[in-house]
This record gives C-alpha cells, structure tokens and sequence, in this order.
C-alpha cells in the first residue's frame, strides 16, 4: 500500500495531524451539545417568565371581579350603588375595558361606561355560567375598539355563604396589554412569543400587535401548538427554520415562544463552520507539506538510485548533485560518488591489464 516515499509521508503527517484534529473535534462537539443546552434553557426560562406575566394578569382580573362580587352593593344587586364602583374598578386597571352586572336572564342592569344596556344571554361565557360552570370567559373582538378582549363572567350569590345566584358580574380587558408585555420581553433579533386561546385563536402577539386586526386568526395549523409543554424543537414554518417552545398558561391558553434557528445557534454553527475551515486547511496543508518534503527527499533519492544502477552497470554517466547538502543525503550522495570513482578507478586498472 505505502510502497514509496510519498505516501509514507503522507500517511505519517496525516497521523501525527490526526491527533489533535480530533481531540478538536470532540471539544467541538462537547461544546455544541452545552450550546444546544443553552439555548433550550434560555428559551424556557424566557417561557416561564412570560408565562408568569400572563398568569398574574388573568389572575389579577379574576380577584378584581371577585372581591365586587362579594360587596352587599352587587349582593343586593342595587344598580345605583354599582356603578360607581364599576366606575372605580375599571379605572384601577389599565387594561380593563368594561365591567357590568347583568341579571339572571343575561339582562345588564349596570355598566361602568354608562351607555346604554342590553341583553347578552347571547354570549358565550353567559351560557357557560347557565349550564353549571362556575366561570364563564370568552375571547372576542370588541364592538366599540376593534381589539381582542377577553371577557370572563362569575356569579353574584345572595349571600357570602350559599350558591343561590341573583346576578353574574362581567370583566372584558383587553388583550394588547399582554401583547404589550410580551413584545417589551422579545430577546434577540428575532425571538418573540405569541399567545393562543383554547380554540387555537391568536389572542396576542409579541411581534406585532396591531396585525391581530379585528378578527381572531385561526392558528390551529400551527406546527409549534403540536408541541408538549417544555418542549423546544426545531420546525420548519412559513419556510423558516424556528425554534419553538410551549407552556400552558392562564385559563387554558397556549404560550409560545420562537427565535430564529440561525440566531439561536448562532455560536454553534459558528464552531460548526471553524471546525470545518480548520479541517479542510488541516488536510490541505497535509498534503502540501507532504509534497515538498517527499520531494526534497525522493527525488535526489530516485536520482541517486538512477546513478547507482547505472554504477552496477558500468555506466559513468549523470551529474552527483546533492554532495554539497549536509543531511544524510548528502552523505549518501557523497558515498555514491566516492563509489562511482572507486568503480572509476578500478576499470581504469582493469583496462590497462588488458592492454598488457
């Protein structure tokens, strides 16, 4: 296999090379696996602490409308003592856009924007409150602001001790407060989180909230929702590479988070690229190294072997070259040419023998 100099060479430089090529190679890998434990440990982090906001939203409303709820004015159901209150409540929140009691029939008998009542016995989270449940919410577009609002209703006991129902209270806030928040926690160039309700419904977006519009987009297709909570993959979306993670949150809502695949393993790919430079320019300079140092050495030894068959022969011809190096083919070059006189002289003698 190896059966001149060359690929001797050769073969020995790419085995010493071999060694820390790939002790590279390993540390490569070592760091790309804490790299790739970095970035799913970043990306949930970041999910729990906007998952947390979204909690603490929802359940600052929920104790909001439940501390009404139990005050002797919305027991008592009087609607001229509620309305201030009403009034009240929903000044103390930003986010809050209306607050109404309504009667058992879906019938509002006090609103804190002052305008005009109606029946909603038509909403959803009212008939949910009529079959049973104990709370009733709906994610809708509001009527008066085009924007997202999540409306949730509970019902307004008689007394503090007993489940006889005489009304249900009703908060609607708007959902651009959470947008707002998720957007203020995007990381990176391009990492943000969005926010789907329980019929898969895009209800908040970090990246753009005005581009919710005013109706709620369907986002049952997408392929980040498939995922289980805590989990972070990569797929493929809208032609993108992305990172996604998930978590439940809130009242039954889907959080997510993406970041760009190429941003997100940025230094991998990186030390994936470096690793490969340094693997190429280790080959090439192999072999470049192997060339002129096989031909330093192989072609005064192929010449030198030329000479010395051309000696055995009884050939005096070619020029010794090399006698002047002083490694050990200059001393071979010089023994050859010592021979090739000794060879010289001896013929010589031989001659004049024969002319005797």
């Amino acid at each position: 296999m190896f059966n001149n100099i060359f690929s001797k060479i050769l073969f020995s430089c790419f085995l010493v090379a071999t060694f820390p090529l790939a002790g590279f190679i390993y540390q490569t890998q070592l760091n790309e696996t804490d790299q790739t434990v970095n970035v799913k440990r970043n990306l949930l982090q970041t999910l729990d602490v906007v998952g947390a906001e979204v909690n603490n939203w929802v359940d600052i409303n929920f104790r909001n409308t439940r501390f009404l709820a139990n005050l002797e004015a919305f027991r008592s159901m009087d609607a001229e003592a509620q309305v201030p209150m009403l009034i009240a409540a929903k000044e103390s929140l930003d986010w809050v856009s209306l607050i109404f009691v309504k009667d058992l029939n879906g019938d509002a008998v006090a609103r804190s924007d002052g305008k005009k009542l109606q029946n909603y016995s038509d909403r959803e989270y009212f008939k949910q409150l009529q079959s049973g449940e104990k709370l009733g919410q709906q994610v809708l577009i509001g009527k008066l602001a085009p924007v997202p609002l999540h409306c949730f209703a509970i019902p307004i006991n008689k007394y503090k001790i007993g489940q006889e129902r005489v009304g249900i209270i009703t908060q609607c806030s708007t959902l651009l407060s959470i947008s707002d928040y998720i957007k203020s926690s995007s990381f990176g160039q391009s990492g943000y989180a969005f926010l789907v309700d329980n019929k898969q419904r895009l209800i908040a977006i970090g990246d753009n909230p005005l581009a919710l519009g005013t109706n709620l987009q369907d986002f049952s297709g997408h392929p980040a929702l498939t995922l289980n909570d805590g989990d972070v993959k990569v797929l493929s979306y809208e032609g993108q590479d992305l990172v996604f993670a998930k978590k439940t949150v809130g009242p039954d809502w889907t959080l997510v988070i993406q970041q760009d695949y190429t941003e997100a393993y940025d230094r991998i790919l990186n030390s994936k690229v470096n690793a490969l430079i340094l693997i190429i320019s280790s080959v090439l300079i192999t072999i470049i190294l192997s060339i002129i140092v096989s031909k330093n050495i192989s072609s005064p030894v192929k010449k030198l072997t030329f000479l010395a068959n051309n000696l055995s022969k009884g050939k005096m011809v070619g020029d010794f070259s090399g006698k002047e190096r002083k490694d050990e083919i200059g001393e071979l070059s010089r023994a050859v040419a010592r021979m090739g006189k000794t060879i010289e002289v001896a013929i010589r003698r031989l001659q004049k023998l024969k002319e005797k």
